[in-house]
Formats: C-alpha cells, sequence, structure tokens
C-alpha cells in the first residue's frame, strides 16, 4: 500500500511527488534573468547599503554579510562514549 520496494525506494510510477526542483531550462532562465537584472553595480549598491545597515545594529544584515564573507557556522558537537572515552570506529573495505 505504501508504494515503495524492499529498500524502501518509491517504486516508479507508484508516487506523483511535489514540485521538487524546476526543470533545468526553468533554472537556466532564472539565472539568465538575473545575471542581466542584478548587475554588478547593483550587488555593490546592495552589499553597501548591507553594510550601512550592519553598522547601525542591524542582525539581519550582519547575518547576511557574514554568510557571504565567511560562510554560515558549522555546527559542532563532541561525540564520546559512555564513560567519556573516546569513541573508535573501523571502517571496512566492501571488497
Amino acid at each position: 500500500m505504501t508504494g515503495r520496494d524492499k529498500n524502501g525506494q518509491f517504486k516508479k510510477g507508484e508516487y506523483k511527488g511535489g514540485p521538487g526542483r524546476p526543470r533545468k531550462e526553468r533554472e537556466v532562465e532564472y539565472y539568465r534573468i538575473l545575471q542581466f537584472r542584478c548587475t554588478t553595480e547593483a550587488w555593490q549598491a546592495i552589499v553597501d547599503k548591507a553594510v550601512e545597515q550592519a553598522k547601525r545594529g542591524d542582525s539581519v544584515a550582519r547575518k547576511f554579510l557574514a554568510d557571504y564573507l565567511i560562510g554560515p557556522p558549522v555546527e559542532r558537537k563532541e561525540i564520546s562514549g559512555p564513560d567519556g572515552d573516546v569513541i573508535r570506529v573501523t571502517l571496512k573495505s566492501n571488497d
């Protein structure tokens, strides 16, 4: 009844799916529009405005700039064994 095979994947023709990723042609068209509408000068003005707003304390502008300049922060978690010991992982080859 679920429309899935023994591996849990949807069977061909059983799932209509959502909108998903746009077709490549649409993506190319969006990129073309963006390329012509957001010129280098326009992008410079956007960045200048974001810098001005960030300096005034706008946290959204600071995040926008930080994400472009250094990327979003990476979540790091320390994982240890039950007694705080190191967990050893051994990987085996499928050969």
